[in-house]
């Protein structure tokens, strides 16, 4: 590697100082050398200003205040670095003289890139005078930021529309045409100029009418936001900041779902992480007394049961542990990913053959991450987010305080990112840094992290794939070399410090509390380090990083900041340290693969691996009429006698009939253990089995009249049980058989008569409303696809055969379906279009715009065209 390989760029540098010393030094001596002594004019002079002899000494008095406007500026801005102070006052030429002062700091107060080599390690060691050192963010105690008056402007969020942000911030949709107005030529954060024909792009910062309310959580009812502490507890907070400790129900109740910074959120009073931001209510005029804890009131989560036993991981199949953390963010990027499928299903012709393709099964480690993430919300009342609102939910700017790293017994360890300055060596030191870069891609926006990686590094740690998946992963950027990694910090040394300085903060922490809408992401460096490399030069740069919220994770040994050892079971081994006894999460290179491929698919990366038909399993049907009618293709429901029997009481008992009519051939009692009660061991697994058995054969027995010798209903035979086809029918296997018939048709009389046959029996969703962990994956998505394809099939048939009305009732049956299947929305505004109803189309088209703002896309090139069509005819 050559010498100038390793040099930062100074040409910047030079430049700036030539131009100083040219300001400073080369005006003044020209003016001594050409224009001394000065010829004053005199007073006869004095009535003719228009002559040489007046306009030259007013010429050169003009040049030499200017000269000494800009030398005090430079002369202030030298003294507010030396002291390490914001400079207040500023005067003409002061922001000139600071963007050279600024382009020159590292220059001047780090050593040169040429002496990088040179530099004995004593001398890293003194922290510069001009960009001070300073604890990580929110290092010692607690902060609870005094938000500043609101500036009235709002940060775009992917699917957001003018009209939806009017709704919400101005109390009328039809005043998107005031912000349209307000931003109309405004250059946006990403270079775009903002036009009101144009699609709003998430990060796009929009100025806002004066009278627009809510427009940042943080400040939407309490001016002050608390930065959680280890060891804090709710009733801690609310006593200290407002009080009285009995106030931590109205904490809870302004946070609870709120996503935290590093992914989690507050669902459960007695668990809260270091690092959280609780949004606290106004404090009362005249506080009550401090008063004892109640012994119902929620103890300190080192305390709570809740606390002591949490749920803070998860085992991958092949052995790896990640954070729950990044199980969220995996859920996220499988939503978007099915999002993106929607829109690429397409309307087929009409005399194509049925053809039923499902995408293929999610590899077991996003299987189980994703579970474990479904997990969170079968304790709850509340059902899951659909796709569209996890996605939506999902999306944030505000960068991760920190990252969790491991457990230390049952307790989650986190580092902060904001000054991380941390070597790691040993034999399972990649799967370490696969797994905490894994987890801060998986927060899903560039506005919130960026990572940077030397190439090498990153195809050693997350494998080949890394070179093409890297343009789906904004947040990862693929430098080099380390020195090449290393100019990427520098640049953000300059401009972030020219950012504070223009907005009066001290550091990061303290401009993202006065301007939370401030774009300003998580940056760290991960890179390997060769043994034998002198890195004093980084080591300077990362003394400074705390202030400038960057860190370093590093694959080697690393004397400038902490190193430690981690052993082969990903346990550090170190006695002493911020993660002794720390036993890492860590993912294998096989695994990582997977959910980088995920991740990426979540942003948009399309494989090309092919897709396999449907497997449509359904049993041959009883020549009998069954005494039950079970439907679950849609809401689930039991009908006997065309009367509704409700079992919902006995939800383990809907559950199990429901996971036996997927499987029509039956299941052994271990699987059917493994759906229902998968963390629950045996023997209590086969008494809840057998107690959720008994409880819906008597149920049906009841509804029936019939004897447990005269039906059994779930039969079982060689230990495997199924639903008793000769006494239970059940709408699936109808459906399937439907399918089938249709995938098989020769003809197109056969092929309409199976699909009408299969519309008629969908009435909604797989189990609709139901919140299985298990069959989103395996049943409900896969079949979601199937009857999507089926019906935009079968609209295609009507509208071919000029059966407008016909065609128009299915395309609507698919979006009502699946709202985010773009193909039949346009089906239906062209099939309007045919039908002379305008006004509808015109209707389905804005509300097809909305969904599309929604999800942050332009539309597919069939939908630009009917609704190009559409507008041309209005």
């Amino acid at each position: 590697m050559t010498t100038y390989a390793m040099r930062f760029p100074v040409l910047p540098r030079a430049t700036a100082a030539l131009v100083l010393a040219v300001l400073l030094a080369g005006i003044p001596t020209i003016l001594l050398l050409f224009f001394w002594p000065l010829e004053l004019p005199s007073v006869e002079d004095l009535a003719m200003p228009a002559e040489p002899q007046m306009v030259k000494p007013l010429l050169l008095g003009v040049v030499w205040v200017c000269w000494g406007l800009f030398g005090w500026g430079v002369l202030a801005e030298l003294i507010g670095m030396m002291r390490a102070t914001r400079t207040r006052v500023r005067t003409p030429f002061h922001r000139l003289a600071a963007h050279l002062i600024t382009t020159m700091t590292l220059a001047a107060t780090t050593p040169v890139a040429a002496a990088r080599g040179l530099i004995p390690a004593a001398s890293v060691a003194v922290a510069p005078a001009a960009l001070p050192d300073v604890s990580p963010v929110e290092s010692a105690e607690a902060r609870t930021v005094e938000v500043a008056k609101p500036d009235k402007t709002y940060v775009v969020k992917p699917r957001d529309t003018l009209w939806g942000i009017a709704k919400r911030h101005l109390g009328d949709p039809a005043r998107y045409r005031e912000i349209a107005r307000l931003n109309q030529g405004q250059v946006m954060n990403d270079g775009q100029t903002f036009t009101s024909k144009d699609w709003l792009r998430p990060g796009w910062k929009l100025r806002m009418p004066i009278d627009a309310t809510g427009l940042d959580w943080t400040r939407r009812r309490s001016g002050r936001v608390h930065t959680v502490l280890a060891g804090e507890s709710l009733w801690d907070i609310a006593e200290k900041r407002l009080g009285d400790g009995n106030r931590y129900k109205e904490i809870y109740k302004l946070n609870k779902g709120r996503e935290q910074p590093d992914g989690g959120r507050l669902g459960d009073p007695a668990v809260i992480e270091p690092g959280w931001r609780l949004i606290l209510p106004d404090r009362p005029t005249a506080p009550k007394a401090a008063q004892q804890r109640p012994a119902t009131g929620p103890a300190p989560c080192a305390a709570s049961p809740a606390a002591e036993t949490p749920r803070t991981s998860v085992v991958l199949p092949d052995g790896g542990v990640v954070g729950l953390s990044f199980a969220a963010g995996v859920a996220v990027a499988l939503a978007a990913t099915r999002l993106h499928y929607r829109r690429r299903l397409s309307t087929p012709q009409a005399d194509e053959p049925v053809s039923l393709p499902v995408p293929e099964p999610e590899p077991p480690a996003v299987r189980v991450l994703e579970q474990a993430h479904r997990r969170e919300y079968a304790s709850s009342d509340e059902p899951p987010p659909d796709d569209l609102e996890l996605v939506r939910s999902a999306f944030s700017i505000d960068p991760p305080v920190s990252v969790k790293v491991g457990t230390r017994g049952s307790e989650a360890v986190s580092l902060e990112l904001s000054g991380l300055n941390v070597g790691l060596i040993g034999p399972a030191v990649d799967d370490v840094i696969r797994a905490i870069v894994l987890d801060l891609l998986a927060q899903a926006d560039q506005h919130r992290v960026e990572i940077v990686m030397p190439v090498d590094d990153a195809v050693r740690v997350l494998g080949e794939q890394v070179r093409a998946l890297s343009e789906y992963l904004p947040e990862l950027r693929l430098v080099e070399g380390l020195d090449d990694a290393i100019d990427c910090l520098e640049e953000q040394f300059v401009a972030r410090r020219r950012i504070l300085r223009d907005s009066e903060a001290d550091d990061i922490p303290e401009l993202r509390g006065n301007e939370p809408d401030e774009p300003l992401p998580a940056l760290l460096l991960v890179a390997q380090t060769d043994g034998g490399g002198d890195y004093s030069y980084l080591g300077t740069l990362m003394g400074l990083a705390p202030r400038f919220g960057i860190g370093a994770l590093l694959g080697g040994e690393w004397p400038s900041g902490t190193t430690y050892e981690v052993s082969a079971d990903s346990v550090v081994s170190n006695a002493s340290g911020e993660l002794a006894g720390v036993a890492l999460f860590h993912v294998s290179k096989t695994a990582a693969g997977t959910l980088l491929e995920k991740l990426a698919a979540g942003n948009g990366f399309v494989d090309d691996k092919p897709q396999t038909d449907a497997g449509l399993v359904a049993p041959t049907p009883e020549p009998t009429e069954a005494l039950v009618q079970f439907g679950v293709v849609g809401e689930p429901i039991i009908e006997v006698e065309g009367k509704v029997v409700d079992i919902s009481g006995r939800t383990k008992s809907l559950e199990l009939f429901v996971l036996l009519a997927l499987h029509p051939h039956g299941l052994d009692r271990e699987k059917i253990c493994a759906h229902l009660w998968p963390d629950v061991e045996e023997p209590q697994a086969g008494y809840r089995f057998h107690a959720a058995l008994k409880d819906l054969r008597a149920a049906l027995r009841e509804a029936t009249g019939r004897s447990d010798k005269e039906a059994a209903f779930v039969e079982a035979e060689n230990k495997v049980y199924r639903v008793e086809a000769r006494n239970v029918a059940v709408d699936l296997w109808a459906y399937r058989r439907s399918l089938d018939a249709a995938r098989s048709a020769t003809d197109a009389e056969t092929k309409l008569v199976a699909l009408e046959g299969a519309a008629a029996l969908c009435r909604g969703q797989l189990a609709q409303g139901t919140n299985y962990g298990w069959i989103d994956q395996d049943h409900r998505w896969p079949l979601t696809v199937t009857s999507v394809r089926a019906l935009l099939h079968l609209g295609a048939i009507h509208e071919q055969a000029g059966r407008l009305e016909r065609a128009l009732e299915v395309f609507e049956q698919v979006c009502t379906l699946d709202a985010d299947v773009e193909s039949a929305a346009i089906g239906a505004i062209r099939v309007l279009l045919k039908l002379g109803r305008r006004d509808e189309a015109h209707l389905r088209a804005r509300h097809l715009k909305r969904r599309l703002d929604a999800l942050g896309i332009m539309p597919s090139t069939e939908a630009q065209a009917v609704l190009g069509h559409l507008n041309r005819r209005t």
